[in-house]
């Protein structure tokens, strides 16, 4: 966790950036170019924040459940841990 820590970058993060900054807990990012400049030199992530806004039998990627059985032991084991970390 990185809680009252900061982040500075150069373009507004990616989705797969902000995802990692989310989980760790950054109080702020501050970023000097944002999305449309990023777009202006080549650089695109709006299908993809476009795409996450669709319900998931939507998506242009297939996603669907498999085998939930076998990852539940997993789930069970965190729930049941006693000193997890709540995210």
């Amino acid at each position: 966790m990185l809680k009252s820590c900061e982040i500075y970058t150069s373009g507004q993060p990616c989705p797969m950036c902000m995802s990692a900054i989310y989980w760790s807990r950054f109080d702020a990012v501050y970023f000097s170019q944002d999305l449309q400049d990023t777009q202006d030199i080549g650089f695109s992530d709006e299908y993809q924040y476009d795409d996450f806004k669709k319900p998931i039998e939507e998506r242009s990627i297939r996603m669907e459940q498999f085998c939930p059985e076998l990852g539940k032991p997993a789930y069970d084991a965190w729930r049941a841990r006693p000193d997890k970390h709540p995210y």
